[in-house]
């Protein structure tokens, strides 16, 4: 066996050990390239067959082939993790066991040079020829850039470039704007390695990194706001974007952009203004959201380990007993796994794929997991609690003859509703979740419809609240096929949009008023609220990781934000962390705490408080989440206001303190600062076993919350932290009233 793929798999972030790197070979710059065998090869070469002369070379075995991580500019991102479901899954993910990987470095190519090479083993075993041309830089002379600003800025886009192939076929474009030397710049979707991209490269790609982020993210756009030269811009495109912010030119923002095949034009759009009004005109450029309904602001339960009926009832009666409110269930584990419409060991005649069910056409076994759902459905809504279930936009694999999910499989092929790859042949998953499943063509509409209405009976006849869209990460390559022709170089950020745009049709369609609660996006996913920051170990890093993606996902448009409480995966949280977590959490948009599946393992790793305060030997948990829970649903009526406030004006919910206080450079020191809405300024507990902490007041007089002194801003304060309280400072203007309402 030898074998080479030059595009590799489509990973934006890893390099196969048969692949060509790069892709396509730049004039000037190294190349190489790789190629897998089976143990009993010796030797591999490699024939390579160019303009000016011919060479043989023999590969260096590097032994066995496996993936390597790496990241735009070389920076990876790994997780470490507890042994779950996911992590093992994770880890193997990569691998090509019982094979060897070949790889050799080749000399640098001239402009445009061809190149056609191939493999041959020991063996006299011999790949098929690949050909390239070598690309290289030019000026962009016909204006392939188009760069627009509004009346008010007088920013000048430079140093504009295309990378191009012999035939004229244009690449990537890349140029660069100014940064002074007190310039921050912050967005780009929802970052984890900083609030301050200002000396980072970072990239505008929809990916799935399980835990431990860094600098890769399910959730970026290529749009920012340079604090202090005061303008925003936004690279209107939907393919890969890379961003050089300051690092190899200290006063350039080098922005390169992938361009598909037969793309005419780019666009670069500079907006002016203050920081709210710059937003604001980034958020117009699409659908502004319908203001969700006030119970998101109402705290949210889940955990993987709740799947079954019992289990669920079980745990919202101890929420009751222990007087905590829980406002919003979501029931992760409910389905089949398969349809994802249905309960699990739910009994009915399958359709032929086309239509969705009726509840009328479905029992549920007395000994089933799900006994009676649309009962317990209707019970959380007498006790004035609403019923999100999860969701995956692929159709998991082909299931058995006569199954439901083989008929909408077979379906899906047969009437053309899937994502294709190169051959024309439905594109395949290749991640380590929903291996080997297919992705419905959710871009187009029809396929939208179809998939919407194999929901639809969910929120008309069992009245569900909305849809926690999972999983929109798992569209690779550039070369896939989208039923509009697009090339997945143009589609794959797209995807996730399009997966949140299919449920708020189905929802608009219903007149419910059901909502959406995703983890994945692209520029476009301001219009479809609410979302959450994915997956992370319960840690303080990953506390203040999540502390940063909600600061740049509001920056970025996305206002209707929040996270898993102190982690849902690995260890349980010390009751510090939870407590810090929860405190913080109570002054977020969205309040919620969930756990990953643990395989019914004992001790349990469910986040609820009642949990963490039996497995912690920390009866305090119970009282002091109480409190704030309490707490929340005062906050309810201010957030509901403050949301709304954030959609008219560009002003986020969870508005990092640059919004307001641009030229106050202390602020960078108070990286993990904000404002809910615009009378509360929130700080954080970030360090375990705090007593006592010094907080940054900006310019204003500020009330605090818990104690009424007052304080004159433009100063650091010293503030005792004890476990039950958070720093909250209220704008004098508001105290008053906010007391009243919270106390």
């Amino acid at each position: 066996m030898l074998n080479h793929v030059p595009i590799g798999i489509g990973h934006p972030y890893r390099y196969e050990p048969d692949q060509r790197i790069p892709i396509y070979p730049i004039s000037g710059q190294a190349w190489k390239v790789r190629a897998r065998s089976d143990e009993l090869t010796k030797k591999v070469f490699l024939y390579v067959r160019g303009e000016l002369k011919s060479e043989i070379y023999e590969l260096n075995l590097l032994g066995n082939a496996r993936s390597d991580d790496h990241g735009p500019y070389g920076q990876t991102a790994k997780y470490i993790g507890a042994d779950t479901h996911l992590a093992d899954a994770a880890a193997r993910s990569g691998e090509y066991p019982g094979e060897l990987q070949w790889e050799i470095d080749l000399p640098i190519l001239l402009n445009f040079e061809e190149i056609t090479y191939w493999f041959e083993s020991d063996s006299k075993e011999r790949t098929t020829p690949y050909s390239f041309s070598a690309l290289a830089w030019a000026p962009d002379e016909n204006g392939f850039l188009e760069v627009t600003s509004g009346f008010d800025v007088n920013v000048q886009c430079s140093d504009i470039e295309i990378l191009r192939d012999s035939t004229g076929r244009i690449f990537s474009l890349r140029a660069s704007l100014p940064l002074t030397v007190n310039d921050h710049v912050v967005g780009f979707g929802e970052r984890f390695n900083s609030i301050d991209q200002r000396g980072e490269f970072v990239d505008a790609v929809v990916y799935e990194e399980y835990k431990g982020q860094g600098h890769r993210t399910y959730l970026p756009a290529p749009f920012g706001m340079v604090i202090g030269s005061n303008y925003g811009f936004y690279v209107k495109t939907s393919t890969p974007t890379r961003f050089d912010v300051g690092v190899s030119k200290s006063d350039r923002l080098i922005i390169e952009i992938d361009i598909a095949p037969g793309q005419s034009e780019c666009e670069i759009k500079i907006y002016g203004g203050d920081y709210v009004s710059i937003l604001k005109q980034y958020i117009s450029e699409f659908e502004l959201p319908k203001a969700p309904p006030n119970w998101i602001y109402s705290i949210w339960g889940s955990s993987n380990e709740w799947n079954t009926q019992a289990r669920v009832e079980e745990e919202i009666a101890l929420s009751l007993a222990h007087g905590i409110d829980l406002g919003v269930i979501v029931l992760e584990a409910w389905s089949d796994e398969s349809t994802f419409a249905v309960f699990r060991d739910a009994v009915f005649t399958p359709t032929d794929g086309s239509i969705g069910l009726h509840s009328t056409q479905i029992t549920y076994p007395r000994d089933g997991a799900w006994p009676n759902p649309q009962k317990m459905i209707d019970d959380i809504h007498a006790q004035g609690s609403k019923c999100i279930l999860w969701q995956i936009p692929v159709i998991k694999d082909q299931g058995e003859p006569g199954s439901q999910i083989r008929a909408i499989w077979n379906y899906a092929i047969e009437n053309n509703l899937v994502i294709k790859d190169s051959s024309d042949q439905p594109y395949r998953v290749p991640g380590f979740w929903f291996r080997d499943g297919l992705l419905p063509d959710l871009t187009d509409s029809k396929v939208r419809k179809w998939w919407g209405d194999l929901h639809k009976y969910l929120l008309t006849e069992m009245c569900i609240d909305g849809f926690k869209t999972d999983g929109g990460e798992h569209a690779w390559g550039s070369d896939l096929r989208y039923l509009d022709g697009a090339l997945g170089i143009e589609k794959n950020n797209l995807f996730p949009v399009a997966y949140a745009q299919t449920f708020h049709e189905l929802i608009s369609s219903t007149q419910s008023e059901a909502i959406t609660f995703s983890r994945a996006g692209f520029a476009g996913s301001s219009s479809y609220p609410t979302f959450w920051a994915g997956d992370e170990d319960s840690t303080w890093d990953a506390y203040r990781a999540s502390i940063r993606a909600g600061i740049t996902a509001s920056a970025s448009g996305i206002f209707f934000w929040g996270w898993d409480i102190a982690g849902f995966s690995g260890d349980l949280p010390s009751t510090d962390l939870y407590l810090r977590a929860s405190a913080m959490a109570t002054f977020c948009p969205i309040m919620q705490f969930h756990s990953e599946f643990n395989h019914h393992q004992i001790p349990s790793n469910d986040r609820t408080p009642w949990n963490i305060a039996e497995q912690n030997g920390s009866p305090e948990v119970i009282s002091i989440f109480r409190s704030f829970a309490s707490l929340r649903k005062r906050l309810i009526p201010y957030l509901s206001v403050e949301g709304k406030k954030a959609i008219e004006t560009g002003r986020p919910l969870m508005a990092g303190l640059f919004f307001d206080y641009f030229d106050d450079e202390e602020i960078w020191k108070a990286p993990y600062q904000y404002m809910l809405g615009t009378s509360l300024l929130i700080a954080p507990v970030i360090q375990p076993h705090t007593t006592g902490m010094e907080v940054y007041l900006p310019e204003g007089t500020w009330v605090n919350l818990w104690s009424d002194e007052e304080f004159t801003g433009k100063q650091w304060i010293h503030v005792d932290t004890p476990v039950d309280e958070i720093p909250v400072f209220v704008a004098i203007a508001k105290s008053a009233e906010m007391k009243r309402v919270l106390f």
